[in-house]
């Protein structure tokens, strides 16, 4: 009983010297508002020794296994609001955070001997505002690669690292990241090519595929050709010699286009024809006006490279952001360093690409997509460059602190809130405008897509059924007509006598002049038929008729035929 008694009482002396030592070294070290928070952490450190005595001297009491537990649960609390950002009013450390020294792109970071601006800046120091406890920090500039920053701050020369700095798996081994404030990604920056340099230009045939113009030519000849072959035995429109009945049929066809055709069919199925094909232009005509009107308002450029991998086994030169992670990218890609030049400015960027590989330059400039997106967003660039065909993703910018550190979740949790709002987007807005925009990742800003046979299918489907039923009408009509005329003709000329066959045989004579063509010629067709054979009919005895009445139906025959 006397051994546990000392064993109780050495324990706790122990804890009360670690705790005395701990809060004497706060003392000294930070001014008495700070002591506090200090000896917190001390006093876990302190929490954890006696823990650790415990194990290694053992208990032989259950009191002392109870009080060791909550020691235990204390202890637990403590290191898991530690762990999870749960600082105090004021974080007592000053940090030392480095900021990369570029020398181009400036809207990000400018870090200059009497102060440091930039949109990644800004968007730091709007989170830390956010943050539940005060945070004194100075900005170092570091001159070195991204890579180096991230290595200096994981063996402990900085505290922290702001700037355009991308997270890659690689960079995560050796630092932790707060949650990214800015997209991201790696994409080609290209020169556009004019693609207007031929002295003759045939624009206006690229709405349409080579298909769907032969197919609206031959719908504008067979609609000519039914709406002939139905017109042709009933309109002198389309009568006379072939060339003359050809170029009204070919004209009447054509006209439709302008609707400039006029009233020069007479048949109800020709009229059912032509307003279904008038149809199907309007359809045609308005899809091409618009195609047109968009190919040429469209900026008729066109991106001289728009993959990667083209120009592997090229030779060409291949530039990138100094300094950044996009070296790597490359040359796991396969593509020898010596063709890789690193570039820091924008006019680097545009010279370079300006020249070609050929003159000294590169045939392409591979970079993150925020940096193409703030070299586009200059004027002087917009309309000579584009971004095309996004090759390799990213999370984004981010902050990148050492392993473990308290201020990632709280920096993180103020990140998101600031994005999420307003105050992100007015911070872009100062530094890149509010017109800024990603594009549209691989797809080059090239002329419209010519509309398609596929697209119309369905119309000329329809117009050539109908047109192809109304021909089929207008044949079995005629072919029943000239039966019924046929047979009438040889009831009446078997059951009439001398008198009753001539006036019988004028009546077919009169049928035909009123269903055939005869009605509708003009006067002075009309004379061509001989007076004597109509006249004569009736003057002349029964013999003279019937005879005098086969020369008019031949001369009928003839008329029709021709």
């Amino acid at each position: 009983m006397e051994r546990t008694s000392t064993m109780v009482l050495l324990q706790v002396l122990v804890l009360l010297a670690l705790s005395s030592a701990a809060a004497v070294a706060v003392t000294a070290r930070h001014p008495a508002g700070n002591a506090s928070t200090e000896g917190g952490v001390s006093i876990s450190a302190a929490a954890e020794a006696y823990h650790q005595l415990v194990e290694q001297t053992g208990s032989g009491s259950p009191e002392d296994g109870t009080a060791t537990a909550e020691i235990k649960r204390k202890n637990a609390r403590t290191l898991a609001r530690r762990n999870s950002g749960a600082l105090t009013r004021h974080y007592a450390k000053k940090l030392k955070i480095a900021v990369p020294g570029k020398h181009g792109f400036k809207d990000f970071v400018n870090a200059t001997t009497e102060k440091v601006t930039g949109y990644c800046i800004d968007v730091f120091e709007a989170a830390v505002k956010k943050l539940p406890h005060d945070l004194d920090y100075e900005f170092n500039i570091f001159d070195g690669s991204y890579d180096e920053i991230v290595h200096n701050v994981s063996s402990g020369i900085f505290d922290a690292a702001v700037g355009d700095i991308t997270i890659t798996s690689e960079r995560a081994v050796y630092v932790d990241f707060t949650m990214p404030y800015s997209e991201s990604g790696v994409s080609l920056l290209v020169l556009s090519e004019n693609d207007s340099k031929s002295t003759i230009e045939w624009v206006f045939l690229k709405p349409l595929t080579t298909e769907l113009w032969l197919a609206t030519v031959g719908g504008f000849f067979f609609t000519a050709l039914v709406v002939w072959m139905i017109e042709r035995p009933k309109n002198l429109e389309y009568q006379g010699s072939s060339s003359r009945q050809c170029s009204a049929a070919l004209y009447f066809s054509f006209s439709t286009l302008t609707f400039s055709h006029g009233q020069i069919i007479k048949s109800p199925l020709s009229k059912i024809v032509v307003v279904i094909w008038c149809f199907v232009v309007l359809v045609i005509v308005q899809s091409y006006t618009a195609s047109l009107s968009s190919i040429l308002t469209a900026k008729r450029l066109r991106p001289s490279v728009t993959d990667l991998d083209q120009l592997l086994p090229t030779g060409d030169y291949i530039g990138y952001h100094s300094g950044s992670f996009v070296h790597s990218i490359l040359t796991k890609q396969g593509f020898d360093g010596k063709r890789l030049r690193p570039y820091a400015k924008k006019e680097e960027y545009a010279n370079a690409l300006r020249n070609g590989s050929k003159n000294g330059g590169v045939s392409v400039i591979v970079d993150e997509i925020p940096f193409i997106t703030s070299f586009l967003s200059d004027p002087q660039y917009y309309n000579e460059f584009q971004m095309v065909n996004r090759i390799y993703k990213t999370p984004g910018f981010s902050f990148a602190f050492p392993r473990h550190s308290p201020l990632v979740h709280n920096l993180s949790v103020a990140i998101l809130d600031l994005t999420s709002g307003d105050e992100g987007s007015r911070i872009q807005a100062e530094w890149f405008g509010t017109a800024t925009s990603l594009p549209d990742y691989g797809i080059p800003n090239t002329d419209s897509t010519p509309l398609t046979l596929r697209s119309f299918s369905g119309l000329f489907i329809i117009t050539l059924c109908i047109s192809a039923l109304m021909l089929l009408i207008s044949i079995a009509t005629s072919v029943h007509a000239k039966y019924t005329k046929v047979r009438d003709s040889d009831m009446q000329s078997a059951d009439g006598d001398g008198g009753s066959e001539g006036h019988g045989g004028s009546d077919p004579l009169q049928n035909d002049l009123g269903n055939g063509s005869m009605t509708d010629q003009p006067h002075h067709e009309a004379r061509n038929v001989d007076p004597q054979g109509i006249h004569g009919s009736g003057e002349s005895v029964a013999g003279e008729e019937s005879n005098g009445s086969v020369p008019v139906h031949t001369i009928q025959i003839e008329t029709s035929t021709g």
